[in-house]
């Protein structure tokens, strides 16, 4: 009986080898599609700074983390990411087969045969920047030799050695373990001479570092595409193209441009300034209670931080002349709504906004999405819901969806128009008035995510080696 029972094991375990064989066999024959999909992760290494990516808990997570995200959800898998400063960190990583992709944004071709680029998604022009107190260049061949510096291993790296073909005179600085915005920053205080960044990254840092300044366009654009690792096994590289391609034509990648950079295309240097030296000198006073209010009613502090500095500059005994009052410049109306007694004082005024506003995004319909439902709210808190409801219409009417900012914040102006108001249910509006405004506030938002992720991003950076700086010049 013994025996039998030991040749029945031999005779499992035997079987068991056998199913082991078949089943890697059957995991050898999968692509690499295929394999992702049924593991359920994606791993993606990207540059984790805005605006590719937000690394905070917000909805506003990221421009090209949202793509890679639409992405991985259009396969079926969730997103592993593994941080990276520079491009050449990326590339050693698909190398090493840790990742399944990487994400740097705009940048030329990598060369290097293992590397493949997918199809590009976005077109970015790229700026040779300095401080604006100094004389700055016009032309590339007014460039000092060795006063263009960079991270070593970064896109401004690539972009300069792509250039240098045409430009042999062009030197310039290389900053080992450091990145582009410690260089963005030095540029700022004035430490470093000169610098080149894209459109996209300028775009949002110019409003934290406000003394940057464009001192010339570069002559060539480059795209932003998703990196892989080259082999026989295209078939990852053929699913990321056909999806950009059906992402474009669907219209998402527009709204997704849009949603990040729309409201930044005002940058007014005066401002930026001010918001900044207030956000140092003044907002640490009310800190305490934006948290409070945005934790009962389920906002991001910043969020309701950023209205308030639209509202009243966080001046707690702010007025205007049509009586609102306070931090959040309640009218008597809402102020007595919400509860609050005295709208001077800060701590009432804040959670008083942030219950009314609450009560704004809850009228909306359910079907309404982040962050479309912030933006919305927003409106209405400026115009009310009874005319957004009206521009929600007329924008249905007119073909755009009402449930998308970008398309009801383009037929909100039509309220102040007769051949347009006539038709609706509550008349007359400043329409134009809630889309400068939901653009302001977004902007401040954006500010003041960048000014508190910056601190967060500082206490990972590698100290600086100015004295490693090298000179650098591909040609040579």
């Amino acid at each position: 009986m013994v025996v039998h029972n030991k040749s029945i094991r031999i005779l499992a375990i035997g079987l068991f080898i056998c199913l082991l064989a078949v089943l890697s066999a059957c995991s050898d024959d999968l692509s690499q599609l295929e394999r992702i999909k049924s593991r359920g992760v994606l791993r993606i290494a990207l540059i984790a700074t805005p605006p590719l990516y937000f690394p905070d808990e917000s909805h506003i997570q990221g421009y090209d983390y949202e793509i890679i995200s639409d992405y991985a959800k259009s396969i079926g898998t969730e997103l592993e990411i593994t941080r990276a400063n520079t491009i050449s960190e990326i590339i050693t990583l698909l190398k090493q087969g840790k990742v399944h992709l990487g994400i740097a944004g705009s940048a030329p071709p990598y060369l290097d045969d293992k590397i493949q680029s997918g199809t590009a998604y976005n077109q970015d022009e790229w700026y040779v920047i300095g401080n604006r107190n100094n004389d700055l260049p016009k032309v590339i061949e007014d460039i000092t030799p060795s006063t263009v510096i960079v991270a070593k291993g970064s896109k401004p790296s690539l972009v300069l050695s792509n250039l240098k073909t045409n430009y042999p005179s062009l030197f310039w600085l290389e900053l080992p373990n450091g990145n582009t915005r410690q260089v963005l920053e030095q540029v700022n205080l004035d430490n470093f001479r000169l610098s080149i960044v894209n459109a996209d990254v300028y775009t949002y840092y110019r409003y934290l570092y406000p003394e940057i300044k464009i001192a010339l366009t570069l002559p060539r654009e480059y795209p932003s595409h998703w990196l892989s690792y080259k082999d026989d096994d295209m078939s990852i590289s053929n699913s990321i193209n056909n999806f950009i391609d059906r992402y474009k034509k669907s219209g998402k990648l527009e709204q997704r441009y849009n949603t990040y950079y729309r409201h930044l295309n005002v940058f007014n240097y005066t401002d930026s300034s001010y918001y900044l030296r207030l956000i140092k000198e003044k907002l640490p006073q009310y800190s305490l209670y934006f948290k409070n209010a945005a934790k009962d009613n389920e906002f991001d502090e910043r969020f309701l931080a950023a209205v308030s500095y639209q509202e009243s500059h966080w001046n707690d005994k702010a007025r205007s002349h049509t009586g609102v009052r306070g931090l959040m410049m309640l009218t008597q109306d809402t102020a007595k709504r919400v509860g609050v007694t005295d709208r001077l004082d800060p701590k009432q005024s804040i959670m008083g906004g942030a219950k009314y506003l609450n009560i704004l995004k809850a009228s909306l319909p359910e079907r309404i999405q982040e962050p479309d439902r912030s933006w919305m709210t927003l409106a209405a808190y400026n115009v009310g819901l009874g005319h957004l409801e009206d521009a929600r219409i007329l924008t249905e009417s007119l073909g755009d969806n009402p449930d998308l900012w970008i398309d009801v914040e383009k037929h909100l102006p039509k309220l102040s128009q007769k051949e347009w108001y006539k038709k609706t249910k509550y008349g007359y509006a400043r329409g134009h008035e809630p889309v400068a405004f939901v653009r302001r506030i977004r902007r401040y938002y954006d500010i003041l995510r960048l000014y508190q992720q910056e601190e967060i991003l500082e206490k990972l950076d590698q100290p600086l080696e100015l004295d490693k700086v090298q000179i650098t010049s591909p040609a040579l």
